[in-house]
């Protein structure tokens, strides 16, 4: 009986185990290196990373997009599963034009709270939209939701969480003049700065800022282009990152 018993236990373990790693194993098919980019990045010169959450959006995403390809410049989107139906050309075009992708879950629900079960697909799902609409690319990176992370649902994770060092507070001010200001005025090198691409006033924070980093010498690249240059690290999978520039 006792024997009985330890073998169900066991392959109750088993099972559950499998539910975390599938995830992992789904998350090796990354392809970010094939991304086409046309920038020479100074290891002497500051940057920054633009990141972009909640998107994308059909209306707001490839205005900031314009403006990143006019300025030779790169930024990283978290993406919402919920919002690649009908906007896998503007991902597509993100992949194009040297700009990274990142999970930022299919509902945007607090992933801390969820089961192993409904972790993985929040996660595996959005990958696999967002692999279908590229046509290749895997995010090799994810952004929870509200930024909520804790150890135990950190080791559930196989991919570097990336978080943020700025935050403009985008979606509760909705101002563009205060998005200007929050960036220029507090912005260092190694930064990884927090905005929305679904608000008309980051759109046209964007038009504003992107030209005014670049006239002070940033270089505006992504997240895993941050820490490769900044650190010459790799990203570890289930590590918390905030700010690119730990040395």
């Amino acid at each position: 009986m006792k024997n009985k018993i330890l073998i169900c236990f066991m392959s109750l373990m088993l099972i559950l185990s499998a539910n975390v790693q599938i995830y992992a194993q789904e998350n090796t098919n990354i392809n970010e290196s094939e991304i086409n980019t046309n920038r020479n990045i100074d290891l002497n010169k500051p940057m920054v990373a633009l990141t972009f959450d909640d998107g994308p959006s059909e209306q707001y995403t490839p205005a900031i997009l314009d403006v990143l390809e006019k300025n030779n410049s790169a930024a990283t989107f978290f993406i919402l599963g919920t919002e690649i139906e009908n906007n896998e050309d503007i991902l597509v075009r993100m992949v194009e034009g040297g700009n990274q992708i990142g999970n930022h879950s299919y509902n945007h629900k607090n992933l801390t709270t969820l089961s192993n079960k409904d972790l993985n697909e929040e996660m595996s799902l959005t990958d696999k939209k967002i692999n279908e609409a590229t046509k290749y690319y895997t995010p090799s990176i994810m952004r929870p939701p509200f930024g909520f992370v804790n150890n135990e649902f950190n080791k559930k994770i196989y991919k570097p969480i990336v978080l943020w060092s700025l935050d403009t507070k985008d979606w509760e001010n909705r101002d563009t003049e205060i998005i200007v200001n929050k960036i220029l005025d507090n912005v260092k090198d190694g930064d990884i700065i927090l905005m929305h691409d679904i608000y008309d006033s980051t759109a046209k924070a964007v038009e504003i800022v992107v030209p005014e980093l670049i006239n002070r010498g940033y270089q505006l690249v992504t997240v895993s282009e941050l820490y490769e240059y900044k650190n010459t690290t790799t990203l570890f999978n289930g590590k918390v990152y905030n700010k690119g520039l730990t040395k």
